[in-house]
């Protein structure tokens, strides 16, 4: 009997004393309220059943901000949510939080254990900017070229127009300024029109770089080698002072990851947006490509073990749709998952909606019984029943797609009283701590 209680002691395993998980995601994949929704739930517990009734009872509380370091703001955040009934504005620079959890030992002859995990707000476009470090200038500029070429938009076709027409002696401030204002303000106009490979991600984010001289490039042709050379110099300081210096080192060390997908995004807005966010994601997690696992060992230790793949906005959908959402998000992720496998990382997919906004009902509908949502819409605050179409169990080709059969809206969040310790109303978020940190608790 005491051996094999021995043996039960031998074979836990203590978590170290902080573990560092990263929340990425491009924007509107609804980053913000995730994370506040992640530390609402953990604070109290009243909507994880399932986590808290398999586990042995643990409390979270928040740690006091580092000084240094720019802190999530939960409390703001909570607040509009809960009592203003608002989304909150979206984060666009780095943040963190501490998060002190103390479970109780499963043996009593054993102290309490305690650990810290830290939560690490990343933003997507940040991230995108990691592939720079392993670009030369004119790589960078011959791959963005490339890639403008390849898009429908009548901006980016005004922009290569513009970068044909230029001169080989061209030089000169004004030049300079006017082009990389062109190439920000396509840039900004491409997010906006839902696409994902955007870089630099301070061009679209700057935080506190906005209007800085260090950001004075943009990507050019050949024969411009006076123009070139001062782009260069300006995109090789970019990459040392900032993607080096402030977003690499902010990265390493993680352990976990959580990569938030807006498949409703990718479905909504057709082929070209789907294909162009399916190379913005696999572009996010470059740094853990295998073939690139030298080159970036030196920064990324530990090395992450796990991913965790989340679609968000599962309650734009009825739930008896939900099962094909969650195969559409394996279907976005799938290849990359695969690669990821061969680099040994753990990955998983799950669908969730960090605020649940909307009910399911079923109405008839020319004869027909049809699975609706029902929420606020955020286009005019009136509550209002919504089908938006049968959600497919794997993407369209691109000769089938259909972008008229889907008309998802956004919600306004739901005008409930919540008591003083009780959590937001969510789906599938007990799961997302499950698999994220559940082998800690």
């Amino acid at each position: 009997m005491i051996r094999n209680r021995l043996k039960k002691i031998s074979n836990i395993v203590l978590p170290s004393h902080n573990i560092k998980i990263a929340i990425t995601g491009l924007s509107r994949a609804g980053k913000t309220l995730f994370i506040t929704s992640f530390i609402d739930q953990l604070l109290h517990q009243n909507r994880l059943n399932s986590v808290t009734a398999s586990k042995s009872a643990f409390k979270v509380t928040i740690k006091p901000p580092m000084s240094n370091i720019k802190r999530f703001d939960y409390y703001t955040l909570i607040d509009i949510l809960k009592n203003e009934h608002r989304w909150p504005d979206s984060t666009d620079e780095i943040s963190h939080i501490l998060l002190n959890f103390e479970s109780k030992s499963r043996f009593s002859f054993l102290p309490n254990s305690s650990f810290t995990i830290e939560l690490i707000d990343y933003p997507g476009e940040w991230l995108l900017d990691l592939s720079l470090l392993k670009l030369s200038y004119k790589e960078w500029s011959r791959k963005s070229i490339a890639w403008l070429n390849s898009i429908d938009n009548i901006k980016a076709k005004e922009y290569l127009k513009t970068i044909d027409s230029l001169k080989a002696n061209t030089l000169g401030k004004e030049v300079q300024e006017r082009l990389h204002t062109q190439y920000k303000e396509l840039l900004i106009h491409l997010k906006k029109n839902h696409y994902s490979q955007l870089t630099p991600g301070r061009f679209v984010l700057p935080a506190d770089l906005a209007n800085d001289p260090l950001l004075h490039f943009a990507p050019i042709g050949k024969g411009l080698d006076s123009l070139e050379n001062i782009f260069k110099t300006n995109y090789k300081k970019y990459v040392k002072e900032v993607v080096k210096e402030i977003h690499l080192e902010h990265f390493k060390g993680f352990e976990r990851q959580v990569v938030l997908v807006d498949v409703i995004e990718a479905l909504q807005n057709g082929y070209e947006c789907y294909s162009d966010m399916k190379d913005g994601i696999k572009e996010m997690l470059q740094p853990y490509d295998h073939k690139n696992k030298n080159f970036f060992s030196q920064w990324l230790t530990p090395s992450i073990k796990n991913v965790l793949f989340v679609a968000t906005k599962a309650d734009h959908v009825a739930a008896s749709q939900h099962t094909n959402f969650s195969k559409l998000l394996d279907n976005l992720v799938d290849k990359i998952r695969h690669d990821m496998d061969i680099s040994h990382i753990k990955t998983d997919t799950q669908l969730v909606a960090a605020l649940k906004s909307t009910t399911s009902i079923v109405k008839e509908h020319n004869g027909e019984s049809l699975a609706f949502v029902r929420g606020i819409l955020e286009k005019d605050a009136q509550v209002h029943d919504l089908y938006a179409g049968k959600m497919p169990h794997k993407f369209p080709n691109k000769k089938e797609w259909n972008r008229d059969l889907y008309g998802y809206e956004n919600f306004l969040p739901p005008k409930k009283l919540y008591g003083d310790d009780e959590a937001l109303e969510h789906i599938n978020m007990d799961r997302v701590i499950e698999k994220l940190i559940g082998d800690l608790l």
